[in-house]
């Protein structure tokens, strides 16, 4: 998979950001699960259903569109009216609780349905590697001073990806998750939100750096942008915006 990655930074001497928003479906996750389907997308499977209602659903979306697939995102009132904001086509199931969503999903996958449950499947962290890999020739190349990867935290798949690709060739690596009693579209609290020793980020709990966002942030590429603000060189820094669009693209 050959990508053109869209890096720059927003302003002179502050870090580069990956503006996700300006890739296919609008966000780095239609890298990941396009990689995802060419490998394990069930012969016969009659649609794709997945608990999300930010950018995993809009990827699938579009992905299901491509191979002509009904689409399903399993999400809470929060995550509706996101996707509906945001041009999701397909259907929308609206559940109160992770439990509630993990059964209803379950069914369909039942019916014959593709699930690939991206809370609890490892294999998506190879799919992230295998554009993470590119990544990091690129910003090797044409951003030298980096030496920090930042993203945010969500089912885990993508730090962990950048982690294991990024961390081999001297970089650090860090996710960040929501404050305490706030919420970001499609990030989560580790502690509050995981599925225990089933979740895709367990074996990677104490491997992974964590970090928080400020209680006052409001949207996922303002949280990271804070946070490379407070680093003692910002211009060493890439943030991984999965959907976030270049100013003015």
């Amino acid at each position: 998979m050959r990508v053109v990655f869209p890096l720059s930074r927003p302003w002179p001497g502050g870090p580069v950001v990956l503006w996700g928003g300006a890739l296919p479906a609008g966000s780095l996750k239609y890298l990941t699960f396009s990689r995802y389907l060419e490998s394990s997308l069930p012969e016969g499977a009659r649609g794709l259903v997945e608990l999300s209602g930010a950018a995993t659903a809009l990827a699938l979306d579009a992905l299901g569109r491509e191979r002509g697939l009904p689409v399903v995102a399993v999400t809470d009132a929060a995550g509706t009216g996101y996707l509906r904001t945001n041009g999701f086509g397909g259907e929308v199931r609206t559940v109160r609780g992770l439990s509630e969503a993990w059964e209803l999903a379950r069914g369909y996958e039942r019916a014959g349905w593709c699930w690939p449950r991206q809370l609890a499947n490892g294999e998506l962290v190879e799919c992230v590697a295998s554009w993470a890999v590119r990544l990091r020739e690129v910003v090797r190349d044409v951003f030298p001073a980096v030496r920090s990867v930042v993203c945010g935290f969500g089912t885990g798949a993508t730090v962990v990806g950048l982690h294991r690709t990024f961390t081999s060739a001297g970089y650090e690596v860090v996710g960040v998750q929501p404050a305490p009693g706030r919420s970001l579209p499609g990030w989560r609290r580790w502690a509050e939100q995981s599925l225990g020793e089933t979740d895709l980020f367990y074996p990677y709990r104490e491997e992974v750096a964590l970090e928080t966002a400020r209680a006052r942030d409001s949207d996922g590429l303002g949280a990271l942008l804070a946070w490379a603000r407070e680093e003692p060189r910002p211009e060493e820094v890439l943030i991984i915006s999965h959907n976030a669009r270049p100013p003015g693209g």
